[in-house]
């Protein structure tokens, strides 16, 4: 993997950390509505400078079913994520959510008859229980936890699905013609959920705005769009691998904006994690 697609991750794995701080600070606002927000406003966003700098049309016309089908998975990606939030520990939800890895590596072996060289698979094992460590202590299989732990593990599956969607349709599209479509399509199925749900869209105050505009910039615009431009070029495990940084980023960033304590495990957790991931950037497509 060349160094510009390495910065690209990490870039990435940057930019979606911020998400869960500001989905904490965001608590007049409701799950599906920050995810709808998040995916209308990076669409919109996309589209308008699609008018202002034009990127061209979709080139071939059967991706354009397969991104609408990728935003369809994507906004259920996050419905699901943020309702496994309510049922179930974080920690359950924030482990099981990040499982991607491990399913697109099952479609790519099985399905796709790709092969990965053994540092690879190595540094993908690393990450997993770097993981493991991290969240372990407040990780609870009770029965009570078992619905919001299936959605978990089905949210992860959403989003492993569309990644292996996106590497195909990035074959021949442009990343914003892509994102842009992608968005729309997971914002208006987060409608109908929201719709289902009987969950208010509507945002009450300027700051929570400014909040949602952030996640629709820094996270999606800045954090999703690099992962998909990287897509093009790596396997979408090797893509859905560095977002398992990412409690290693939040837990930093809320040390300094909310003052919690950084337990032992998550140094252990975080350096196993980090050595995981420099194994994973050796891959070669």
């Amino acid at each position: 993997m060349n160094i510009k697609i390495t910065l690209l991750l990490v870039l990435a794995l940057f930019s979606v950390s911020t998400s869960p701080i500001i989905g904490r600070a965001l608590e007049n606002v409701g799950a599906i509505s920050i995810s709808f927000w998040r995916m209308f406003l990076a669409s919109f966003i996309l589209w308008i400078f699609s008018l202002v700098k034009p990127q061209g049309k979709i080139k071939i016309s059967k991706n354009r079913n397969k991104i609408i089908y990728a935003g369809i998975l994507l906004g259920f990606h996050f419905a699901l994520f943020f309702e496994a939030i309510k049922i179930t520990s974080i920690s359950n939800a924030t482990f099981l959510g990040t499982l991607a890895p491990f399913f697109t590596l099952i479609l790519e072996i099985y399905f796709l008859k790709r092969k990965f060289s053994r540092v690879v698979l190595l540094g993908l094992i690393v990450t997993f229980f770097g993981s493991i460590i991290i969240l372990v202590y407040d990780f609870d299989l009770s029965t009570s936890f078992t619905l919001g732990n299936i959605y978990a593990v089905l949210c992860s599956i959403c989003l492993a699905i569309a990644f292996v969607i996106a590497e195909k349709v990035r074959e021949n599209e442009n990343t914003i013609v892509y994102t842009r479509t992608l968005y729309l399509s997971a914002a208006l199925t987060l409608l109908l959920i929201s719709f289902f749900a009987n969950e208010t869209l509507m945002i009450n105050n300027h700051i929570d705005f400014l909040g949602l505009l952030f996640l629709g910039l820094v996270p999606t615009i800045i954090g999703h769009n690099s992962i998909y431009y990287a897509i093009k070029y790596v396997s979408p495990t090797i893509v859905a691998a560095f977002p398992l940084g990412e409690p290693i980023i939040a837990t930093v960033l809320a040390y300094f904006i909310f003052n919690e304590f950084i337990t032992f495990n998550i140094y252990i957790g975080g350096a196993l994690t980090l050595v995981g991931l420099i194994l994973i950037s050796q891959y070669k497509k």
